[in-house]
């Protein structure tokens, strides 16, 4: 594998680097056509789902985004192909991320949470950067490999504004017609007459009512403008320049890759932080033993134990994240001593035993409380951190094993599959189980129909027919209120259509 590694970075040549570095873009046909799809792409955006600051639009994009997106990355993929760049088994990796980025695209047609399509919208775009970039040879590392990503995601949002320009400059160097003295002196005529004009109109118009009717009448002819349309005019230009600056970089020179840097830090230096590091954790796992997985009398006694044991996930999720990166950077600088491995080893082990306790927290906390999407997402975050301390471990025990390919691809197709779960109808269906069977109190109507439709075939199943009704009927007001425009449209919708919201509408007749 290190071999691989380096024939990729044996490819990069010197006049390769510096033609990545020094020689300016060039405009061609590609060039053209890049600049037309993007505009083309925004001005969709924006004349069919504007994002208003003062009115929230309801919902977010759905299939003119999943659309917008595939048009984008196909435009680039055709022309990476015309330009003879892409590679074949090499290219797996960005085949890969392509395949990722598109089937999260898709989502945005199928299914119709705010939350998940806020949260899938950078994913979506590094991927979907990170595969053109290696496909069309632009970042020669392995996409999936450390150094590859790390490389790819620096210059993800560079690549919207490094050739933001370039149309612009590109229209300056056209041919220029000939100077014309009486178009430029129509131009300063124009200019000059305009103050005069304005003056000697308000006079005139004081001087006669009538006049000042009729100027008055044209004035207020022009409040029938929509007001939003100088605002989108001028997002969809800026929109359109920042995603042709994203299809040229990701077709155009190939980066400078950076020479591995040897950094050296002291392994007394390391020991000694682990070391302290795993005495705290030490002392905290000694504490959840004893306390919460237990269920100790004495903090039922002085605290009370549902609230003692419902509370501080989110800050041990947190924790776990940040002794990752603290662990992964040691193992690279500190991996040929064995006390360094040792001891993150032993941070590790009692970093999944807080993550465990995260996670037993929050299974108290969703039986008292419910679902929701932060929880579902907070649940597969604590997925990826054991799955990352797993990694940890295998790769103190094997310094030279490559983990970060392997954590990449369960990422995603862990969050791809968690995408395609049907968050929405998953909480949905928890929160009506747990109504049925007595152990959720109370059921939040409110917050299940501000989700989306999928909820609606599990609202059927409420029991209590009072309740059931309701529900249904607040569903039916929500998502009429909410109905989409095309470009906001997705699958979804078709179940408002369904026997269960005839059902609501039956009730309320």
């Amino acid at each position: 594998m290190e071999n691989d590694v380096s024939r990729f970075e044996n490819e990069v040549t010197p006049d390769m680097e510096e033609k990545a570095v020094s020689s300016p873009p060039a405009w061609g046909a590609w060039e053209w056509i890049f600049l037309f799809s993007a505009l083309l792409a925004a001005g969709c955006y924006f004349f069919a789902h504007f994002p208003s600051l003062l009115e929230r639009n309801g919902h977010l994009p759905g299939v003119g985004l999943t659309l917008t997106q595939w048009l984008l990355a196909g435009v680039s993929l055709f022309a990476a192909r015309k330009r003879h760049v892409l590679r074949g088994k090499r290219a797996a990796g960005g085949w890969f991320l392509l395949a990722v980025a598109l089937a999260l695209g898709l989502c945005y047609s199928v299914f119709a949470d705010d939350a998940m399509r806020l949260m899938n919208l950078p994913v979506v775009w590094a991927a979907t950067a990170l595969s053109l970039f290696s496909l069309t040879g632009v970042n020669p590392l392995p996409a999936l490999g450390g150094r590859g990503l790390r490389l790819g995601l620096r210059r993800f949002l560079p690549s919207f504004f490094a050739r933001w320009t370039l149309p612009l400059k590109a229209l300056k160097n056209l041919p220029r017609p000939a100077k014309n003295e009486k178009l430029r002196g129509l131009g300063v005529g124009l200019l000059l007459s305009l103050p005069v004009v304005l003056l000697a109109a308000s006079l005139l118009a004081s001087a006669d009512p009538m006049f000042s009717s009729l100027l008055t009448s044209g004035f207020q002819s022009l409040d029938r403008i929509d007001a939003s349309l100088l605002p989108r005019l001028l997002y969809t230009l800026t929109g359109g320049l920042c995603l042709f600056s994203f299809l040229a970089a990701g077709t155009g020179n190939p980066f400078a890759p950076e020479e591995p840097k040897e950094r050296r830090v002291s392994p007394v230096i390391l020991s000694t932080v682990f070391a302290m590091l795993g005495l705290v954790y030490a002392l905290f796992v000694y504490v959840q033993f004893r306390y919460l997985f237990f269920g100790s009398e004495e903090a039922i006694r002085e605290i009370g134990y549902a609230e003692y044991a419902r509370s501080g996930f989110f800050q041990l999720v947190l924790l776990a994240v940040l002794t990752l990166a603290l662990i992964l950077p040691c193992l690279t600088f500190g991996k040929n001593s064995a006390a360094v491995r040792l001891l993150c080893a032993f941070v590790a082990a009692l970093t999944l035993v807080i993550n465990y306790s995260a996670f037993f927290r929050m299974r108290l906390y969703i039986q008292a409380y419910g679902l929701s999407v932060l929880r579902v997402v907070t649940l597969w975050g604590m997925l990826m951190i054991f799955c990352a301390l797993a990694a940890c471990l295998l790769k103190c025990a094997f310094p030279i094993a490559r983990i970060c390919p392997a954590l990449t691809v369960v990422a995603l197709c862990t969050w791809t599959a968690l995408n395609y779960g049907n968050v929405d109808r998953l909480i949905a269906r928890y929160q009506v189980s747990a109504y049925n069977q007595g152990t959720l109190t109370d059921l939040d109507a409110s917050y299940l129909v501000s989700l989306s439709p999928d909820i609606l075939p599990e609202l059927e199943r409420i029991e209590d027919s009072t309740m059931r009704g309701r529900a249904l009927e607040k569903a039916r007001v929500t998502f009429s209120q909410r109905s989409p425009r095309p470009y906001d449209w997705s699958l979804c919708w078709l179940k408002t259509n369904s026997p269960q919201a005839e059902t609501a509408h039956g009730t309320t007749e």
